[in-house]
């Protein structure tokens, strides 16, 4: 009866509607086609020294070797399995791991729009966080890229969104559910151990959240059912992880894992602890993370410390802060403060960032459409302050235009330019590898000292040692040898 007697919507207000949806179909189309280019760019890195050590790895495995015994490297088993997988499916280019981590990439964007949509009242959060994440990707260029937190980072958001499952499925649903949330979070745990972390809090907050709802609904809280639901997070948390032990005892490999896992890698972590203070390596942990890559995230973050009184969601915000917080945690006790190691962090700082920029647009278009669109152009121009490619001194406009301009040129010499940095070379890793296969035989193995071992897989030639680098031979305390482990 009301909406029979309401009046007719005015011309005025039939044109504001029709300007709001064109502004969200505007922004949805810019939103893909960023993320897009983002893809586009990171479809063209190369090798970088990483890369070139794990799909060597990669290829000894798929011959029916192991991890640390027949390839050696002291990073955990789960990047070996992922260029495993690319070599398996595409060959062994480059090329067919960057295919999975742009599909990673796509994967990532869909997860944060699908948290966006169940916890922040809308798509545009979830679309502008992919945004961020996806420019930040490509802004580590080849060399930080297509590295385990990469695939990490994915495999973290979906571990939320089936922890949002599991809040809305009936009982025995939710189990279902958050054994699979346990599993997704032990296999970014097999990427990079402390983002297992994140599924311990997952499931520890499921918990207490089903404890609150007994409560708030004046029931007497059922502890067994707490305790399951933690329980089965930490069950299939634990799942990965044996399955990767079992595989490698088959292999008659466990003992090369744990001596390389925890023997040599401990001593490794050790050198950036001496004469250091847990209290200055977080400050520094924090501050890098926060001010060190990305303009558009401190202001995201500013945005949303004023804002997220008025926000949707503020649990689920304090949920993903806490996983921020272990993933600079294990970043801090690792002590490596390499930008890679951020690269599972990233997509879920875009997602607070984002959360905070668009709240703050939300209230300035209150006021007037004009000062909305002048706050979301000041947004824009201040997230081009800072977009640092690391261990480049080019902006990540100046190195994108490079890649544009070579799409679909043939001139191997400038491709190669962009794949180099520092001592790596990789027009003279290329060089040395047609110089192996001119006088080598296809079957002879060979010995490359230093720390290239791509050049093996480009020569397509045997390993002589599974010290594909020099590490282990120059580091001190791996120097000896024991009646269980061979010299290092």
């Amino acid at each position: 009866r009301r909406a029979l007697m309401a009046s007719p919507a005015s011309p005025t207000q039939k044109s504001s509607v029709r300007a709001s949806a064109l502004e969200r179909v505007g922004f949805s189309v810019a939103a893909v086609a960023a993320i897009g280019l983002s893809m586009l760019l990171v479809s063209t890195f190369d090798y970088g020294r990483d890369q070139g050590i794990y799909a060597l790895v990669a290829r000894e495995t798929l011959a029916g070797g192991a991890p640390y015994r027949d390839a050696f490297d002291f990073k955990p088993p789960g990047i070996f399995a992922v260029y495993a997988l690319a070599r398996g499916l595409f060959g062994p280019s480059m090329a067919g791991v960057r295919v999975l981590e742009v599909l990673a990439m796509a994967v990532s964007a869909w997860a944060l729009v699908r948290l966006a949509r169940r916890h922040l009242g809308g798509a545009a959060v979830g679309l502008l966080a992919a945004v961020i994440a996806s420019q930040i990707h490509a802004q580590l260029d080849f060399w930080h890229t297509a590295q385990p937190e990469t695939f990490g980072g994915t495999l973290t958001l979906l571990g939320l969104v089936s922890h949002a499952r599991a809040q809305d499925a009936t009982r025995a649903g939710a189990r279902r559910w958050l054994v699979l949330c346990g599993a997704l979070f032990g296999l970014a745990g097999l990427m990079k151990p402390p983002l297992a972390g994140v599924g311990a809090l997952v499931g520890i907050v499921h918990g207490l959240a089903a404890w609150r709802t007994a409560r708030a609904e004046g029931r007497r809280p059922d502890v067994r059912l707490v305790l399951e639901r933690v329980a089965l997070v930490a069950v299939g948390g634990a799942l990965p992880f044996a399955l990767t032990a079992a595989w490698f005892a088959s292999k008659g490999a466990l003992g090369d894992l744990h001596q390389v896992l925890f023997v040599f890698t401990p001593h490794y972590t050790k050198i950036s602890w001496q004469g250091a203070s847990v209290s200055a390596m977080a400050y520094y942990g924090v501050a890098e993370w926060l001010t060190t890559y990305s303009s558009a995230l401190l202001l995201g973050f500013v945005c949303l410390a004023v804002t997220v009184h008025r926000s949707p969601g503020k649990g689920f915000l304090l949920l993903v802060l806490g996983a921020i917080g272990v993933h600079i945690a294990g970043i801090v006790m690792q002590a490596k403060f390499f930008q890679y190691h951020w690269g599972a962090t990233f997509p879920l700082s875009a997602l607070l960032a984002a959360t905070g920029l668009v709240r703050v647009h939300e209230l300035a278009r209150e006021r007037s459409r004009w000062l909305g669109g002048a706050f979301a152009l000041a947004a824009l121009a201040i997230a081009t302050v800072k977009m640092p490619v690391p261990s480049f001194g080019d902006t990540f406009f100046a190195r994108s235009e490079q890649r544009l301009a070579l799409l679909g040129s043939g001139d191997r010499r400038s491709w190669d330019a962009l794949a180099s940095v520092a001592d790596v070379d990789a027009a003279q890793n290329r060089a040395v590898a047609q110089f192996l296969r001119e006088h080598t035989e296809a079957g002879d193995a060979v010995f490359v000292w230093g720390f290239e071992p791509v050049i093996y897989d480009l020569a397509d030639r045997p390993l002589a040692s599974r010290y594909i680098y020099n590490v282990p031979q120059r580091a001190t305390w791996s120097s000896g040898s024991t009646p269980s482990s061979p010299t290092w």
